[in-house]
């Protein structure tokens, strides 16, 4: 519906991050939605499924892409309430509510923030949630558990309104391995940790596909502000086909941002170093696997549908219950992996599991 909107006259006019006032006021009275406030409600996540407005979106973003018990049953609970029953699984780590009215939303904003969900810079122009590789924290293999430096930057970015209006998205990626995450895309930014010849963590800084430096881990977070600031500011914001952190590059090339960036960090990138290059090879996460948490198997699967009546997920939360796992994530392909199986339950729920549209066995 954005089409033959100017994006940034929408934002200068009233501020994206602002718009909730004006959510609650239309979910209230009822009243048709100007294309300008539907383009603005995307940075909540909410997207007019016909002209009409009868009927509307929700897309949820995951913290990590991960959930917890409650957050399912929660979000199960809702899809029964507002949603027929239905509830989809996205590859970009996000849940998807369809099939709702506006006069909905509130009550389903207030449920979600709850259980410690929300939908705030689900889209727009803005950073998004940082990704992660799934098994981040229970992965043998991996060098380092980025788990903390992810939240730090989704609490640096998240609701900030200092980034809620960069001239196009900015996505950025923290992993644990050195080759990254699979994410299905170039992220604008990668922050990938290895080693140096030493055995010190430090991270490999990738713009789009381009290695540019390393850094360390205590400079990750300043780094990304950095980054994030020269987009802002020197982001093309006349032309929507040139707006992209991409194509900001293609205009300043590789060296001259180098040297920006350089100016703005009290810890300077730096250009080369001697890497103790890990040749551990990495293996599918489907099916049954140890944990590096003792006495804890994860399971991968891989699911034949992205989109789950209601009876199918009360179905895997009893056998979650019934096992004692709480925890899954989805995967940047739209599977899941389940985080947490005590290793003597694995073998049982994986079989349970094969019974369902939850298929470990691939």
């Amino acid at each position: 519906m954005s089409q033959n909107l100017n994006i940034e006259k929408i934002k200068k006019e009233k501020k994206t991050i602002d718009i909730l006032t004006d959510i609650y006021f239309y979910a209230i009275f009822g009243e048709l939605i100007p294309l300008e406030d539907l383009e603005r409600f995307n940075w909540y996540g909410i997207y007019a499924q016909d002209e009409k407005q009868e009927f509307f979106e929700l897309r949820i973003p995951l913290f990590l892409g991960e959930l917890n018990l409650i957050q399912l049953k929660t979000l199960n609970e809702l899809s029964k309430k507002y949603s027929n029953s239905s509830l989809m699984f996205c590859k970009e780590q996000k849940v998807i509510l369809k099939n709702l009215k506006i006069n909905n939303i509130p009550d389903i904003f207030k449920e979600l923030n709850e259980v410690n969900l929300n939908t705030f810079f689900e889209n727009g122009h803005t950073v998004r949630r940082v990704l992660t590789c799934p098994v981040n924290g229970i992965d043998k293999t991996q060098i380092l558990d980025v788990e903390p430096l992810a939240n730090k930057l989704n609490d640096t970015f998240i609701g900030n309104r200092n980034f809620s209006n960069l001239p196009n998205k900015l996505h950025i990626a923290i992993s644990g391995y050195e080759e990254g995450c699979d994410v299905a895309f170039t992220p604008d930014i990668s922050f990938n940790a290895t080693k140096d010849s030493k055995g010190k963590i430090i991270f490999a800084l990738n713009i789009l596909d381009k290695n540019i430096g390393f850094i360390t881990p205590s400079s990750v977070v300043k780094c990304a502000i950095c980054i994030a600031n020269i987009y802002k500011d020197f982001g093309d914001r006349d032309d929507i086909e040139k707006s992209s952190f991409e194509y900001l590059i293609k205009d300043l090339g590789y060296v001259r941002f180098f040297d920006i960036l350089n100016s703005m960090m009290d810890y300077k990138v730096q250009k080369s170093a001697i890497i103790s290059k890990d040749k551990t090879p990495k293996k599918p996460r489907f099916g049954i696997n140890e944990s590096k948490i003792e006495g804890q198997s994860y399971i991968g699967c891989k699911l034949g549908s992205n989109e789950f009546s209601s009876s199918t997920i009360d179905n895997l939360l009893a056998l979650f219950e019934k096992y004692n796992a709480s925890r899954i994530k989805i995967t940047h392909k739209g599977n899941i992996i389940i985080l947490d199986v005590p290793a003597i339950n694995a073998k049982n729920l994986a079989s349970d599991l094969e019974k369902t549209n939850f298929n470990p066995f691939v």
